[in-house]
């Protein structure tokens, strides 16, 4: 499908959406409660890339490609992280790491808590602290109906993406002090530890490059370590700033894994979308429905490096007054390849970014112009208690890309995308999920590949008790004009995997 008529189709949905959402989140609805914003758990998530477009080394991997290595046994306890509910997945990125404004406290008041396991802080005695330590064990096990590819990966299922293996994917450990919203001047902290497998899937150029043996268990990112302070300024909600390695704002799905409904992420989120930021961020909490983000960041997914070109991160998220309809506009827009062409010794190769060996090391004279925008749109409705639908719509632009065009010269590109999630809560132990999806890459700087991608995943989410999850899931990839599956021999591929986790 054309690039403007993919962009068109999207955008009408969006509207078609937003219509509905006007239509049924009317003033005189039943009231509901706002969904619950639970600042412990946290938001976002990307994916590795499966092939190098245009120049390329051979081995070279985009997020992850080598030889598989074997995944480690879980370990053996679990303990303290407030359970994700229907709300929490439901809700858009931007949404997911923020403390409730009063309102929505007085409300949630008024409801059950939400069920806990506290076994770490308990196992502690920090029960009473203002600092909260908790985490989670996920291990993974994705079938692929065509067999075991040559090299090993599923192509475009993220982050679970060796074939037939099982995978330790994320032994997550999280300490923070969170913010207080209330009229004081207060600080908190956050740092994420992320162990596993998906450090490579969640992996900053510049930290810990080669550190680590990729798609083997072994291996630590520092998903998030930020500092943040609570203003209370300009609004009744104040203003809250945080400074740090930060989880990204746009789109719906995230990296950790309590964060998502789903094992498997889609290409929107893996190829299309930043996962995380270093720089300052701040909220403005307008009144009780909406907020609007500023913030300045050093790019995609780099840790620290005075070389980069700032860009602006924003964005606004609005809830409706019956608390049914929510709507998030996030963007980000800044140069985002690198003052100097990437090693050629890269381990990971982020999506998108040039690989030339035969220009590795040298400066990129065009870098200023290398400019890449991003907007996404994530559209919210509870349709009753038990049925939630989020729609997202991304569009993406890159100007004078290196080594993209004819002959290693430079190319402007886009890439985007139509998402939609149904989650069906059939009991409180027992959430279906049906993920559907289109993912444009006009000349494959995103994936490796110039095609229409399509998937639709079914799944469930299933919570025998407070701290273990177990996520089963049946998925059917398919590209539309070439054969990116099972080593470039396949236009479709059909997955079947799962996860289980302990929450801790």
């Amino acid at each position: 499908m054309p690039g403007p008529l993919l962009r068109g189709a999207g955008l009408l949905g969006l509207l078609w959406a937003l219509a509905a959402g006007a239509a049924f989140a009317q003033e005189d609805s039943p009231p509901a409660a706002p969904a619950a914003r639970v600042s412990s758990v946290p938001w976002l998530a990307r994916g590795y890339r499966r092939a190098t477009p245009h120049s390329t080394i051979d081995g070279m991997v985009q997020r992850t490609q080598a030889p598989a290595g074997d995944a480690a046994p879980p370990a053996p306890n679990a303990g303290n992280m407030p359970e994700a509910n229907l709300e929490d997945l439901a809700a858009p990125r931007a949404e997911k790491d923020e403390e409730p404004t009063a309102t929505e406290e007085k409300a949630e008041e008024a409801e059950p808590a939400a069920a806990e396991t506290t076994l770490l802080m308990k196992f502690l005695g920090m029960e009473d602290s203002p600092v909260k330590i908790y985490g989670w064990l996920e291990n993974s096990y994705t079938g692929n109906a065509n067999g075991t590819p040559r090299n090993g990966f599923n192509f475009g299922v993220n982050p679970n993406d060796l074939a037939n293996r099982w995978m330790g994917n994320q032994y997550y450990l999280i300490v923070e002090n969170p913010l207080e919203q209330n009229d004081k001047i207060n600080f908190g902290f956050r740092v994420d530890n992320l162990f596993g497998n998906d450090w490579q899937f969640n992996h900053m150029h510049g930290f810990a490059d080669n550190a680590w043996g990729l798609n083997k268990f072994p291996g630590y990112d520092l998903a998030q370590v930020y500092a943040e302070v609570h203003l209370p300024w300009l609004t009744k909600g104040g203003v809250d700033v945080r400074g740090g390695r930060f989880y990204t704002t746009l789109g719906y799905e995230v990296v950790p894994a309590i964060g998502r409904p789903l094992l498997s992420v889609p290409y929107m989120f893996n190829y299309g979308q930043p996962f995380t930021h270093w720089g300052v961020l701040t909220t403005i909490h307008v009144n009780d429905r909406i907020n609007w983000v500023n913030g300045l960041v050093n790019g995609y997914d780099r840790w620290v490096d005075t070389s980069y070109k700032w860009n602006y991160l924003g964005g606004w998220t609005w809830t409706s007054k019956n608390g049914k309809a929510n709507f998030a506009q996030s963007y980000i827009w800044g140069p985002n390849q690198y003052p100097h062409f990437l090693p050629a010794n890269t381990q990971i190769v982020l999506p998108g970014a040039t690989l030339t060996p035969y220009l590795a090391g040298l400066r990129n004279i065009n870098y200023g112009s290398n400019n890449r925008i991003s907007f996404t749109n994530v559209f919210t409705y509870k349709w009753s208690d038990k049925l939630t639908q989020v729609i997202e719509n991304d569009d993406s632009f890159e100007n004078n890309i290196p080594g993209f065009g004819v002959g290693g010269t430079p190319s402007n590109e886009g890439w985007y995308s139509f998402g939609n999630w149904f989650l069906y809560s059939f009991n409180d132990k027992l959430t279906g999920v049906w993920r559907s999806e289109v993912f444009r890459d006009n000349g494959g700087a995103r994936t490796g590949f110039s095609d229409n991608f399509y998937e639709m995943t079914l799944g469930a989410i299933y919570k025998p008790c407070s701290w273990l999850w177990i996520r089963p899931e049946i998925r059917y990839d398919w590209a539309q004009f070439t054969h990116p599956y099972n080593d470039g021999t396949r236009n479709s591929q059909l997955t079947i995997g799962g996860d289980l986790i302990i929450l801790f």
